[in-house]
């Protein structure tokens, strides 16, 4: 048993035998019935300069042409021949973006003040798991200009099977991409009994793709708009939800519903053809996880079990970094079980941040006492849970993720969703780990350090 194990394991049985500021904002709606008023005309929100979030990624490219690729392999630009007339350097860094809506990092192109003689082609790639609220069709490339303002690009593309969005441009700034039409939250998180607000927010008057003309990039709309059908709000799982134009109330059952997340759905109106090819109906979905506050989890699709987390989620110092922690603990058929979520450096922001217009930020289950650990104990400890599994003498990471939507600071919450679809089982004695159970959960846990 290495030190690892036996420390998930004290941490585990500890949280078992203790038994054990906010979903989504409530919206408050007009009176149902209510039609929305004539979409106005907006100017563009002037918003900071994104700060850089790593070190630049830099080639040059002659006159005969070339190619940059991001870091993080998410971005590329495609020189053609002839754009430049003479060798240029060519750079890529990552930056928080701070254009309305957007989907993960910006980017910083240079050269900066050059027009280049032929377009440039940017490609940016989206994760298809991370479109919680919107949809591929409502993405978009965005740059910022010098007075603050981004600006949706002309002629963007959208392809949604390679999922990627690109666009032809002469000249560098800060671009990202934005989701012009968005169900806020995306993913939300209420209690048994609770209620919670949403709303669509669009960014432009039409969801043409591609666009034909550049739009300066407004505030949010909270609606009006004509590209959504406000009578087609629906509800897919137990509750009660009234609608309100262009927001809708939620109110959750008393009890745990079996299908846990329930969907609120609403559809876009648009063109039947986008980029000259048909499409079907398009749909903004919102996920509404239902549980009361700790960790909620089942396995391979039993009765959901809650687990009250008594010390809250930490962010700790560790003489190897910061380490995140969440033990919670509880009863389940009269045992006590508990579970552990650790993990070493995450990504998030100690100051707190809301993932949730981007679908959160998710991280895999990893091998080694660095990486992201889960472990669940369950019967008393008679059987655990971990987070990776064997197919003979290897060791594999179980496939899933760990998503956090929110990370809010000391004393706010801290709300996600989690998945294993291979969790290792352990007995006690062994470790062969060729069993296999399907874990899923998520959690709404306020921040204690």
């Amino acid at each position: 048993m290495n030190k690892v194990y036996a420390f998930l394991l004290s941490l585990a049985l500890t949280a078992g035998s203790i038994a054990c500021k906010h979903d989504a904002d409530p919206v408050t709606p007009d009176t149902p019935g209510n039609t929305p008023d004539q979409p106005q005309t907006r100017p563009g929100k002037v918003c900071p300069v994104g700060t850089l979030l790593g070190e630049a990624t830099t080639t040059t490219i002659g006159p005969a042409g070339g190619k940059l690729v991001s870091a993080d392999e998410r971005l590329t630009i495609n020189v053609p021949a002839g754009a430049v007339e003479t060798n240029q350097a060519f750079s890529v860094q990552p930056i928080t973006s701070t254009g309305p809506q957007a989907l993960g990092t910006g980017f910083r192109l240079a050269p900066h003040g050059v027009t280049f003689k032929k377009p440039i082609t940017i490609t940016v790639r989206y994760d298809p798991n991370h479109l919680d609220g919107t949809v591929a069709e409502a993405l978009a490339l965005a740059y910022q200009t010098d007075k603050g303002v981004w600006r949706l690009a002309a002629k963007g593309r959208v392809d949604t099977t390679a999922h990627t969005v690109s666009v032809e441009t002469t000249h560098f700034s800060d671009w990202a991409v934005l989701e012009r039409a968005l169900l806020a939250p995306g993913v939300g998180f209420v209690k048994l009994g609770g209620n919670m607000g949403l709303e669509v927010r669009v960014l432009s008057t039409n969801l043409v793709v591609p666009m034909t003309n550049e739009e300066d990039v407004p505030e949010p709309y909270e609606s009006p708009s004509t590209v959504v059908d406000y009578s087609s709000w629906k509800l897919i799982g137990v509750g009660q939800l009234v609608p309100a134009a262009f927001k809708a109330l939620y109110y959750a059952p008393a009890t745990a519903p079996a299908r846990n997340p329930v969907a609120v759905t609403i559809k876009l109106n648009g063109p039947t053809v986008i980029d000259g090819k048909p499409y079907g109906e398009l749909w903004l979905v919102s996920n509404i996880y239902v549980g009361d506050d700790g960790i909620t989890y089942r396995i391979n699709g039993g009765n959901w079990v809650n687990m009250k987390v008594t010390q809250g989620c930490q962010l700790m110092s560790t003489p190897k970094g910061p380490m995140l922690m969440m033990t919670g603990g509880g009863m389940d058929n009269g045992n006590p079980v508990g579970v552990t979520i650790l993990q070493l450096n995450p990504p998030i922001d100690p100051t707190g941040v809301d993932f949730g217009t981007i679908g959160g930020v998710s991280q895999a289950w990893q091998l080694g006492e660095a990486g992201l650990q889960f472990q669940l104990s369950d019967q008393g400890g008679g059987r655990l849970y971990v987070h990776y599994y064997r197919v003979g003498k290897d060791p594999y990471p179980s496939p899933g993720a760990f998503t956090i939507s929110q990370f809010g600071k000391v004393g706010e919450p801290v709300t996600g969703k989690f998945e294993l679809g291979k969790a290792g089982i352990i007995y006690p004695g062994q470790e062969a780990l060729g069993t296999t159970a399907r874990i899923e959960g998520f959690f709404r846990v306020t921040r204690t350090k």
